[in-house]
């Protein structure tokens, strides 16, 4: 879907942004195996995150936090193929599984300054600044979706939506502007 405002024709402060158009590769690995978390940060070019609510961010990939021994790990467009062939290598012969799942979902991004207002209709998380700060992330829920939420900027967050939700997540995102009073 492209940029929009939600609202109807009178602009609203929130503003979505749907992407089907990115790279995403769930990883499974041991996190006490140092040596190849090593190896595995490495090829991705950032550190795997051990604990939860850590998002770290490069110049053209992001690593979400989905479990102790979970990761999503997204790029741009295209990439998922040579991001899982250097993922395999790096892992070799050691235990480790890569898979990608880019058709399986979209990522959503919400930005305005009713963003935190908005969320907190369907998502059960404190989004408070001094709470879930930039670069945090959470497996939580929007309403009855389940989704992958991290926070990008001061008025900014992305959340990754399984594909067959977006339709879902999208209606109740209208319902919910409304609701606010923003529309």
């Amino acid at each position: 879907m492209p940029a929009e405002l939600i609202g109807g024709a009178a602009p609203s402060p929130l503003r979505v942004r749907w992407s089907r158009q990115h790279a995403i590769v769930n990883l499974r690995a041991n996190p006490q195996d140092s040596a190849l978390m090593h190896d595995l940060s490495q090829a991705v070019g950032l550190g795997l995150p051990h604990h939860p609510s850590q998002c770290p961010t490069g110049q053209d990939r992001r690593v979400v936090w989905a479990g102790p021994d979970d990761w999503f790990v997204l790029g741009a467009a295209g990439t998922q193929d040579s991001l899982m062939q250097t993922l395999r290598q790096a892992a070799g012969p050691r235990h480790c599984a890569v898979t990608d799942v880019s058709s399986g979902y979209a990522v959503l991004g919400l930005s305005g300054a009713v963003v935190r207002e908005v969320l907190a209709q369907g998502c059960p998380l404190d989004l408070d600044p001094r709470v879930f700060g930039e670069g945090h992330s959470a497996g939580t829920h929007f309403f009855k979706a389940s989704v992958w939420l991290w926070r990008t900027g001061a008025h900014e967050f992305e959340l990754l939506v399984r594909s067959s939700f977006a339709a879902y997540v999208e209606t109740l995102l209208e319902r919910c502007t409304v609701e606010c009073g923003r529309a």
